[in-house]
């Protein structure tokens, strides 16, 4: 049918049959053959017969406007269709928790576009819970998560990162830069997560064993703000080394080092759909990630 319109706007744009087929590299007999099957097809005459020349019909003319419509959507489908097919064009379609988004991504996407200048990024950020679910519902098509799914049957998961966990406190507090046990910090504020967050779980089970719950005197879902209240001397935090390696090089923060518990880490892990043909461009940057990781953050693996 669509070869049928193209004919149509062939006939109409030349004026008559022969011009038509002409253009089209065709006979004439061929392009009066379709004009009559499309005709047919759609009930109507579409033109009138003035001699040579072929003039629409007021049916013509609203199917030529349809037909033109239908031709450029096909097109811009044969575009999408060729762009998913190739690696150095198209967009990257990814999620991230936040985390990843701003201490690691940043540098990760800005090397791989000095060798991939056409490549487009487009980033959602949320809760590992959230960008699992867009994942499986195809909003996207690539997730950072740091708390990967129970279930990963449906995915694939290509561990990146292993991120420490660090005590941090303002420079002016009296652990500022000091080592210490778990006993030490009774009854010392803390700066948390919200208690839904898997970093606040983490924290939880590694202190709370011993010396009883944490005092939280502010809760928040952001890293950023959990560092900007430790550095205003409201408590202590327990941050991603990721998070806080530029503001302890600033003397904005201090660590604290435990000597009678290993907090341990969160492992960023990259989530693609299993079974889900990646296009092309996702794939590349997938394929890109662990040599990029291992060359130029190793101390994180």
């Amino acid at each position: 049918m669509l070869e049928a319109y193209e004919t149509f706007l062939a006939v109409v744009e030349n004026e008559t049959a022969s011009a038509a087929a002409e253009v089209l590299h065709t006979t004439q007999p061929t392009v009066t053959r379709q004009i009559q099957q499309l005709e047919r097809a759609l009930g109507t005459a579409l033109f009138d017969r003035v001699g040579k020349r072929l003039i629409l019909t007021r049916a013509g003319e609203r199917v030529y406007d349809t037909a033109r419509e239908l031709l450029q959507t096909q097109n811009r489908l044969l575009d999408a269709l060729s762009e998913l097919a190739d690696p150095e064009q198209g967009t990257v379609r990814l999620g991230s928790g936040v985390t990843p988004s701003i201490y690691l991504l940043p540098n990760v996407i800005a090397n791989y576009a000095v060798k991939h200048p056409a490549v487009r990024f487009q980033i959602v950020t949320g809760s590992s819970k959230v960008m699992t679910e867009r994942l499986k519902q195809r909003e996207i098509d690539l997730a950072f998560v740091t708390t990967p799914p129970d279930d990963l049957a449906p995915f694939c998961a290509m561990p990146l990162w292993r991120d420490e966990l660090c005590v941090v406190v303002s420079p002016s507090h009296r652990r500022a830069g000091t080592s210490c046990s778990i006993s030490d910090l009774a009854d010392m504020p803390f700066i948390l997560m919200r208690s839904d967050s898997g970093l606040r779980h983490i924290v939880e089970e590694k202190l709370e064993k011993g010396r009883g719950a944490l005092r939280a005197v502010v809760e928040t879902d952001s890293l950023e703000a959990i560092s900007r209240f430790v550095q205003a001397g409201l408590g202590m935090g327990v941050l991603p080394k990721s998070a806080v390696l530029d503001d302890v090089a600033q003397q904005r923060l201090a660590l604290v080092a435990l000597t009678d518990v290993e907090l341990g880490s969160r492992t960023i892990t990259a989530l693609t759909r299993r079974g889900a043909g990646l296009p092309a461009v996702t794939a590349a940057f997938v394929e890109f990630l662990p040599s990029f990781m291992e060359a130029e953050v190793g101390e994180l693996r």
